[in-house]
Parts: C-alpha cells; structure tokens; sequence
C-alpha cells in the first residue's frame, strides 16, 4: 500500500506562496508527476527544482477545499493506462510532485513528497489499467483562489466516474474479498484468514459424508457447478439434473468457474513483518485483478465462462472423412492417455474445436490460489489426503513366481496384498513396462494353491503370458473414484490414504494418479517464458506472444521454500527457493535440469509425499513421453 511521508513546500514553492499572500499572483497548478528516485534518511527535499527520476506526468482530476482555509486538497488518479499514453515499462512510486506557475519563473515543483512505503505501478497488461486514487493536501494561500490548469486533462477521468460508480455498486452489493496471508519466510504451512474469510470454517470430506465448509456457499465457489460439456461449448446439463452424466454420454465433465478476480500481493505491516497474500473476489477490489485464466490472446479477449476438466483426459476416435482423429475427454470410467508428448496432447485437444486447449499453467495458478484462500494452508495432502501416490511398484517383488498363460499372475504375498480390486496394472518385461498388459483393472485377487506364500492377482481383458522375468506393477488408475461423494473436496475411503483418489472443487486426482502435461510455459536453461494467447501454444517458443517471466527458476531441487514474484504478472509462481520440507513451507517438490523446457504438475501413482498442488518437474524436455505423464482437455466461452 503506497504511504507517504508529509509532503513539503519546495524553496520555489514558498516564494512562490509569498507571492499569493502578498496578493501579486495567485497559485496555478498545472501538473503532478510521479516518479522513482531514491532518498535518504534525513535529506532535504525542499531545495528540489525536479523529481530526481520521474516516471510519469498527470493533470489534476479536481480540487477539494478542506475545512482549513489555507488547504486545498488535490485529486489524482495514478495510473498506467490513459487514452494519451500506456506505462510500458513498471516501476516503484517513492516520489510525487505537484507543479505550478510562477509568473516570473514559469512552470516550478511547487510541493514534494516521498513515499515512506513505495508501491509498485505495473505495465499496463492489456486487460483493465491499474489506478491509484490520490488525494493530496497542499498548502496555499486561499484555497478558494486556487486554479487547476486543465490543459492536457487525462481522458482516464470518465472512466474514473465509471470507477466510482462501480465501487458504489460494489459497497452495495457487498463485494467480498476472501483472502487468506502467510508471514514471509515461516516455515508453517498454515495461513492466517483475512478480509470476509474471517472466521470461516472450511474442512474435506473422508469418504460420502458431508462436512461444514462455508466457503462453499460464497462466490467464486458458489458459482462453481460440474456439467457437461457439449463440443461446440453448450452446456447439456448440469451435476443435479436428470440427464447429468459422469460417464462423458451426455458431453465432457467439466467444472464451469465464474469470472473471477484473484490477487497476489506483498505488504509489510506497522511492525515491519511482510505478509504474502492470496485473495479472491468478484470484483477488482484492493490488488485484485481479473484472473488470467479468463483473458486470451492479443486482444485480451475475456471470457465469462472457463470450463476445467473433473477428470484426467482419455481417448476416444472420431471419423474425419477417411482418417480417424483421437480427441481428449474429461469423462469417468476410462484409463487416463498418457505416452505422448505434450505437442500430441495440445493436438488433440484442438480436434474438438474451436476454443479448446490443453489445460494450462493459467489453470494451475488459479487453483493453488483457490486452495491456498479456501483451506488457509499450502500442504494440500494434510488437508485433503495423500492423493493416489501410494500403489505398489516393485520391480523385485513384482516378479512372476509362475509361468502360464491366462489372466492372471502369482507374486508374492506381501505385495500383492497390496493391490485392489478395481485397480489399474500392468505387467511387461520389468518395472513400468508395458510389454505383456497395459491398463488392465485387477479383478480378483486370492491365496495361490500352487505356490507357498504367493497370491494370484487376477486382471481383466485377453489372456497374457507370463514369464518369470514378468512384472506386475501398478500403473495409472481408471478415472472415477470420486464421483460418489457428497462433498467437493476430500478423498475417498479406500483401501489406504496412498491409495485413495482425491478431489478438489470436484477436480479428481487434482494431483496423483498421473502427472499432467501444463501447456503456456516454456522453459530454456531455467528462464520460463509464458504465454496468454492460447492460440499461439506451442513448444520451443520463447519470442512473440511468449513473454519473459521477471525472475529465473531455482537452479537447485527440492522441497519448495518460495516462489517467485513479478509484479506484472503476480498469479505466476515458479519456485526460486528450495529447502522446505514435505510438512513445511509449500510442502511439494521442484525438480530442475538445464536442459528442461516443460512443466508438468501434481505427481504419479508412488511418487508419495513428493507429490501435491505445488509439485513442479521442471527438467522434461518438449520430447518428453511417458506412462506416468498425461493431459487434460480445457474449453472456454
């Protein structure tokens, strides 16, 4: 928040008053300007002729006598957008001045002041300005002899009383900001709920229960409905109509998200502890902006409505004239795709039409500020479970005891104990292999009669034949698990906690089971370069409609301790700072190489506490394909 020191009379400026208390002249104000010079502690402004860097030059918006005679208060609107000029290039406001006319001097810096803690005024990002609504006390002589020179007057001025009549929409609609705050450099992963979250209770589910959570019944969250999607983006139905389907027959499963306004921000309190803070809203209130998930391309065109995939993609075939073409579905019952590259899954997802993606780091960014406000805590798998992160792969144990060809396979006891009925495995030449049987459900599983202290796991689909030198391991999981709960967030009541599937805003497996393929972010030699046209996604980009993130990634792995912060784009997090824990700070893992250039997200079937939200490998190139790594369709209005 941009707090000032009190402003000063200039050298020039007291002549200058002299002169109006003398009745030889009286005061015309002719501009403000801002600006981003540093200070000394002690250092006298009054001898300033000129801001010593300014940045950026505005007309008076108007004039308010105060109750003091001698005062006027000025009103200026700061900001990086006006119909004459666009802020390029952001900076930190520590210095304003007001200008005036001497009739023997000409144009003087009249009052100075500078800031006791600065603000940052970003570029302007193409979607809505940033203002700064300021109203500054100066000493004159009489007020009421005081003229604004309106030469030059920023046409920002209708839009401001736009502005104010939003903001008294806004006060009477009661706007809410759902917010939530941790102190910088704690290593607790529990925040502090601020603003209307005050108070509110918010827990998961274990299981088909119901559990109180009150942010649940407030907007965005309130908004948030489970639908299906037709392909042209006609919503069919909704979670509670008749004809509302999980299974994909009736259009994808989709989770329709309001427009939203999010926010990311820093600010240090009177002690002098600086607060990261997360907040939500339907409005741009405070540091709110309109969240990036809902703007695209050039024109940062805004949608109403963006619609996120319930389920982890799998495939299905349409006829295009002669050729067949696989497209990407958000549906339940079916094996998540995986073993293509992210490039295949941006394909694939384009071939349902216009307006449809492969989900995106846009996506990612906005739920981790969902969770992070809605739960007050950044460790994911202490609140909701462990995620689908668990399941059993042994490259050793996993080893057939028996030969024979049928559908099944004998391993030993204690490990195949492990498995469950209604699982996803495979079994080929090795671990994670898929050689033999590839996303087979396990259908039965009993002692062996053959072999002492073994177990016959049973699996669905054509015989298999098992060598000794077979592995049976577990492999993704059908999609589904969760859509028999009551609640929104929580987990299932499984088998264990590593192996239950969990869900978030209905999101299932929103980390575990497989990890997930983010589309809008390039890496090259740990510098990530992002993108907000989705018509422009494609990999090795760094250039165009691809912009540079204002800071380089950690170059070291591990547990992530912070993220990143550039105030042009604020939502964007990429970890800069390794050294948490799975119990601390952000609780997730970051992996780097040198050589990566795509983002995957959430974590896979035994990747364990590594896993969650904030899980980032960052070290797969753009060639990268593999059974644990898949996609997610996204479509827009």
């Amino acid at each position: 928040m941009l707090m000032w020191n009190p402003s000063k009379l200039t050298t020039a400026g007291k002549a200058l008053l002299a002169k109006a208390q003398a009745g030889q002249t009286t005061i015309k104000i002719t501009k403000a300007q801002t600006g981003s010079g540093s200070y000394s502690s002690g250092e006298n402004i009054e001898t300033r002729t000129a801001l010593k860097t300014p940045k950026q030059t505005f007309p008076i918006q108007n004039k308010v006598i105060s109750d003091a005679d001698n005062t006027v208060i000025l009103k200026i609107a700061i900001t990086n957008k006006s119909e004459d000029s666009t802020l390029s290039t952001g900076y930190d406001i520590t210095e304003f001045g007001v200008f005036a006319q001497d009739p023997q001097k000409g144009e003087i810096l009249y009052s100075i002041a500078t800031a006791s803690t600065s603000d940052y005024m970003p570029a302007y990002n193409g979607v809505l300005p940033s203002v700064i609504n300021m109203s500054y006390y100066l000493e004159v002589s009489n007020a009421a002899n005081v003229t604004i020179n309106s030469a030059g007057a920023l046409a920002l001025q209708a839009d401001l009383e736009a502005l104010e009549t939003r903001v008294t929409l806004i006060e009477q609609s009661k706007v809410e900001l759902l917010a939530a705050r941790r102190k910088v450099g704690s290593s607790s992963a529990t925040w502090e709920r601020v603003g209307d979250a005050v108070g509110m209770i918010c827990k998961a589910a274990v299981g088909n229960g119901t559990v109180q959570n009150d942010m649940m019944s407030h907007y965005p969250f309130s908004e948030m409905r489970p639908c299906n999607l037709a392909e042209d983006r006609t919503v069919n139905a909704y979670l509670g109509d008749a004809d509302f389907q999980w299974d994909g027959s009736n259009g994808d499963v989709m989770l329709e998200v309001p427009l939203t306004y999010t926010g990311r921000w820093f600010e240090t309190d009177a002690d002098g502890v600086k607060w990261e803070y997360r907040g939500i809203s339907s409005g741009p209130i405070g540091h709110l902006h309109l969240d990036h998930m809902f703007t695209d391309g050039p024109d940062r065109r805004i949608s109403e409505k963006v619609y996120l995939p319930i389920f982890p993609g799998s495939l299905s075939s349409i006829p295009s004239g002669e050729v067949v073409a696989l497209k990407l579905e958000s549906k339940a019952g079916a094996f998540p795709a995986h073993s293509r590259n992210r490039d295949t899954f941006r394909t694939i997802c384009s071939t349902k039409g216009d307006n449809w993606y492969l989900d995106d780091v846009w996506a990612m960014h906005f739920l981790d500020t969902c969770f992070i406000v809605m739960f007050a805590s950044s460790n994911a798998q202490a609140i909701l479970g462990s995620g689908r992160t668990e399941f059993p792969e042994d490259g050793t144990k996993g080893l057939a005891l028996q030969e024979r060809t049928g559908n099944y396979i004998t391993v030993a006891k204690d490990y195949g104990n492990r498995f469950a009925v209604g699982q996803g495995i495979s079994i080929g030449a090795g671990l994670w292999s898929q050689s033999l049987a590839a996303d087979r459900r396990v259908t039965k599983i009993e002692d062996s009669s053959e072999v002492e202290n073994a177990v016959c796991v049973y699996f669905d689909g054509d015989p298999v034949a098992i060598k000794t030198t077979s592995v049976l391991w577990s492999s993704l999981q059908p999609t589904g698990a969760t859509i028999e709960m009551a609640s929104p967030n929580g987990r299932v009541d499984g088998k264990t906690n590593g192996m239950s599937a969990v869900r978030f805003l209905w999101i299932e497996d929103w980390y575990g089971n497989m990890w997930q393929f983010r589309d809008g972010d390039n890496i090259q030699r740990w510098q990530h370069y992002y993108c907000n046209d989705r018509s422009a996604y494609a990999d090795k980009v760094y250039s165009g409609s691809y912009f540079k993130v204002g800071y380089v990634a950690s170059k070291t792995e591990g547990y992530v301790k912070e993220f990143g912060y550039d105030p042009e784009w604020p939502e964007i997090e990429i970890c800069t700072v390794t050294g948490g824990s799975s119990a601390a700070y952000f609780c997730d893992y970051y992996w780097q190489a040198e050589g990566g250039e795509v983002v995957i997200s959430g974590g896979h079937v035994s990747d364990g506490p590594y896993s969650g939200p904030f899980s980032r490998p960052c070290y797969n190139s753009a060639a990268a394909s593999y059974w644990n790594i898949g996609g997610r369709p996204q479509a827009r209005k």
